[in-house]
């Protein structure tokens, strides 16, 4: 994995992700880039492949990375082919719910970087037959652009996922008969 500079801890920080600090750029494009991180996970939530491929430039990159793996997990390019996310959620995850948190971002005229918090829940049946979550503590690292049409959109996400839990879950949606 890429690792930035060390922080003030003397821990090291997977690449992509902003310092310490305060965002910083007018309040209307925070707000505007906080919509579209929580656009992202209302779309992958509802399988909305429509709403999920427009948050998203024409020649964006997204990657996937554990923190466990040296390598990405996962690329997608192209703004068509991020249809092909929350297919794959839906076809391996009854329920997802993307519980965004923090999001900080720096905007610099048409263009900006940030970083947001996320929770993430997938329920599945696990290896003993049983209801499961996968519970995955995730911190995205994005490259934002402003579209000609004033709408900003994903350039780059890199999803970091810091670590991930499987644990039993009771009155789900595979509880009903």
């Amino acid at each position: 994995m890429e690792l930035n500079e060390l922080n003030a801890a003397g821990r090291t920080r997977p690449a992509g992700l902003l310092p310490a600090g305060r965002s910083a750029g007018d309040p209307a494009d925070r707000l505007a880039l906080r919509d579209l991180v929580d656009s992202y996970a209302a779309a992958a939530d509802a399988r909305d492949e429509q709403l999920f491929v427009s948050l998203f430039a024409d020649d964006a990159v997204l990657q996937v990375r554990y923190a466990n793996l040296e390598d990405p997990a996962t690329t997608v390019t192209g703004a068509a082919a991020m249809a092909s996310i929350p297919r794959a959620l839906g076809a391996r995850f009854p329920e997802t719910f993307h519980l965004v948190g923090n999001h900080r971002c720096q905007v610099d005229g048409d263009s900006a970087v940030g970083e947001t918090y996320c929770d993430a829940h997938h329920l599945h049946t696990g290896a003993d037959g049983e209801p499961a979550d996968l519970r995955m503590v995730i911190r995205y690292a994005d490259a934002y652009g402003r579209g000609a049409d004033g709408a900003w959109r994903f350039a780059r996400r890199t999803v970091n996922v810091l670590w991930q839990h499987v644990g039993p879950v009771s009155a789900s949606a595979l509880h009903r008969s």
